[in-house]
């Protein structure tokens, strides 16, 4: 039952970075937008943020996945070899996690994967949103888990 109750958590901490990286891209483009004079209404700002959520789903939910599926695992081993905070280690794994994985990206195949992740600025929104991620799944699960 544990087993289950944390792939539930980690499954809703992926959604919450998705759902959140999703939307700070989004404004952030449109900000981008508005910087060349164009005026973009609050209709048309959710629209495209509703369009992205869903859009987004089948290459940044699993981006996300993965990116946390590999920085909890190290978050665990860096536990186990040096000590510290459960929620510590996995809340600095979920900020470091998709701007890496991001970079990664563009490094290994010249591309830039999401738009707001082309600056300093998108890379920290980015950053945040899988901080706030792992703080939900630390949240969701018993201290003594992953």
């Amino acid at each position: 039952m544990q087993k289950l109750k944390t792939i539930l958590a980690f499954f809703a901490a992926v959604s919450v970075a998705h759902l959140l990286t999703s939307i700070a891209g989004t404004q952030f483009v449109l900000a981008d937008i508005q910087g060349y004079g164009l005026t973009i209404s609050l209709p048309d700002r959710l629209a495209a943020t509703a369009h992205d959520i869903y859009g987004l789903i089948p290459v940044l939910l699993l981006l996300v996945a993965a990116a946390y599926l590999v920085a909890f695992l190290m978050a665990a081993l860096g536990r186990r070899l040096f000590g510290g905070q459960r929620q510590y280690w996995l809340r600095v794994a979920g900020f470091t996690s998709l701007p890496v994985a991001m970079v990664l990206i563009k490094w290994v195949m010249g591309i830039t994967p999401f738009a707001a992740a082309g600056t300093s600025a998108g890379l920290l929104l980015i950053a945040f949103s899988g901080l706030v991620g792992a703080w939900v799944f630390t949240l969701l699960t018993p201290t003594g888990e992953a």
